[in-house]
């Protein structure tokens, strides 16, 4: 074998090392997401009164189950720019489908956010920005 043929060999290896690696590195934080989310959630609802808690609830579950796929196609996305990214040579066109591919699914993420949040009377978009915040970084350390 060369020794051009094995430095190849040897970067692909690394290289795919660390691919495995990034995505091993993000599962926990797609399992322990989901707890984390109910908790928030189930907090911001016991902050509204009694008779509005259920249809706040049906709600929230609607606009999950409209944004999960497009959450499912993001993630997708980054992964098909780690790809990008990694591959040899680069692909900077490749590179910026993909950021613009998932700045647009971001999109209509918001999209659904800003329909739901105009239907909603005061109280409860507080409610909803509740379960939209995210824990700071001095707070989990």
């Amino acid at each position: 074998m060369s020794q051009k043929f094995k430095w190849i060999i040897l970067l692909s290896i690394l290289l795919n090392a660390l691919l495995v690696g990034i995505l091993f590195g993000q599962l926990p934080h797609r399992f322990d997401g989901d707890d984390y989310r109910k908790q928030i959630m189930d907090q911001a609802i016991k902050k509204l009164p009694e008779s509005v808690q259920g249809p706040f609830r049906q709600r929230l579950e609607q606009m999950r189950a409209a944004a999960d796929p497009i959450r499912d196609q993001i993630r997708q996305a980054r992964d098909d720019t780690v790809v990008v990214i990694v591959n040899d040579p680069f692909d900077e066109a490749a590179f910026d489908r993909q950021v613009k591919k998932i700045n647009d699914l971001r999109l209509q993420m918001a999209d659904i956010l800003k329909k739901a949040a105009k239907e909603l009377p005061p109280d409860q978009r507080r409610a909803l920005g509740e379960t939209l915040k995210r824990p700071s970084l001095t707070a989990s350390r």
